[in-house]
């Protein structure tokens, strides 16, 4: 069908994942930035300040695989950089619970603290 977004087949594949039909429109929003393969954002801090940050990741987009991720922060040096595997429906559950505006704060406990992701 022309004008099909390449996306939108993905959706179903994610859904259980991710909240179901009833955050369809954040899913698919969520797919569009996984098949980017990156997103830019600032973490705030408590005093007001940010530090300006880019994840990105590589592999294939299905809900099990694993993708290979690399959190930077560009004005900070290169040792502050984090690269971890991660399946691909955290990703996108993440990018979801964002509505694509950067990282959830569920995120940040996860990398800093290495506090176990919620199976869902």
């Amino acid at each position: 069908m022309a004008g099909t977004s390449p996306i939108l087949p993905l959706a179903p594949l994610f859904a259980p994942y991710c909240g179901g039909v009833g955050r369809e429109q954040q899913l698919i929003r969520a797919l569009e930035i996984l098949a980017a393969g990156r997103l830019t954002g600032v973490r705030r801090l408590s005093d007001g300040g940010g530090h300006a940050y880019e994840l990105s990741w590589s592999g294939e987009p299905a809900p099990l695989q694993t993708l290979n991720c690399q959190l930077r922060f560009p004005h900070l040096p290169e040792e502050m950089s984090y690269r971890f595997p991660l399946a691909c429906h955290q990703v996108v559950l993440w990018l979801v619970e964002s509505g694509g505006d950067g990282l959830p704060d569920s995120f940040w406990p996860w990398l800093l603290q290495g506090r176990p992701m919620e199976t869902t």
